[in-house]
């Protein structure tokens, strides 16, 4: 049973308990004691027992709506960080590359609360932030479905883009929770901010990258995925690193890490202070009706 119940039924209990204590014995026989809360009182000692009942009132108001407006505020942000270079056309992923990105990527914003934020930023020649953090889903898949490639894959920069936007965010939410997932198929082609520095950024920020390779992958240069490179950034951030040959690969990694983050990047505040000092508030007032003399 939860604590909070158990308050419940003890305050419960103990009005009850306030209220046959304010019993007096009826001065003409057959008739029906008074209670204490109904004898005649002078006005102000009537009107005394409202301030802790008032109090209790705005404990309860500031404990449901005041901290559902301090969530909305600092409601979790994840950055989708995507690379859009030329290689994302290939087609060993069917249907290409790209087009699994965006059905994985759509995936991952059904497992989300509604609450949480949702941030787009792309790379391949130059990074560029497409939305900003949002909880209207449909801005991130419209902009999904608009992407185009062009050559380059600065994978440093794209990655500096999206922490820009979580530091923007928390310049007004400092302890706002915020990931993101960074997807590449090929390597770093010269970001202006190194990827190894963007990482340790997001590790100071403890911001974790997800680090997701789609494709071929090689180690060193060549064609595919840079795989120590992605595992690099996951490992410096505090994130993880995942690889997928097929769309469905794809998608289950991209659903699995919205269930997962779900979870660690949910923000409960605490309105059990609030509720418990209402509680009290209320017991005061129910004593003050009972024993109160007139």
């Amino acid at each position: 049973m939860s604590p909070l119940v158990i308050i419940v039924l003890v305050v419960v209990a103990l009005l009850v308990l306030a209220y046959l204590a304010g019993l007096r014995p009826a001065p003409v026989s057959g008739r029906r004691p008074t209670p204490g809360l109904l004898r005649r009182r002078s006005k102000w000692r009537r009107v005394l027992p409202l301030l802790p009942l008032l109090a209790a009132v705005g404990c309860l108001v500031y404990a449901f709506s005041g901290f559902r407006l301090d969530v909305q505020e600092a409601s979790p942000v994840i950055m989708l960080v995507l690379d859009v270079s030329d290689s994302m056309n290939a087609t060993d992923v069917a249907p290409d590359r790209l087009t699994a990105a965006e059905t994985a990527a759509r995936a991952f914003l059904d497992e989300l609360p509604p609450e949480f934020r949702v941030g787009l930023t792309t790379f391949a020649g130059a990074a560029q932030l497409v939305v900003s953090p949002t909880q209207v889903r449909e801005d991130v898949v419209d902009a999904l479905e608009g992407l185009t490639t062009s050559k380059g894959t600065v994978i440093g920069d794209g990655l500096t883009e999206a922490l820009d936007s979580v530091e923007e965010l928390r310049s007004a939410a400092p302890e706002l929770p915020a990931a993101a997932l960074l997807l590449s198929d090929g390597h770093d082609t010269g970001s202006r901010v190194p990827p190894v520095q963007a990482a340790t950024r997001a590790a100071s920020l403890e911001v974790p990258v997800f680090t997701i390779v789609v494709g071929r992958v090689t180690e060193g240069e060549g064609p595919g995925a840079d795989l120590g490179a992605l595992e690099s950034i996951a490992n410096t951030s505090g994130g993880d690193t995942y690889t997928a040959e097929t769309s469905n690969e794809l998608t289950s990694i991209y659903t699995d890490l919205g269930s997962t983050l779900s979870v660690e990047l949910e923000v409960e505040p605490s309105t059990t202070p609030f509720v418990v000092a209402a509680i009290a508030l209320t017991v005061l007032a129910g004593l003050m009706l009972v024993f109160l003399p007139r």
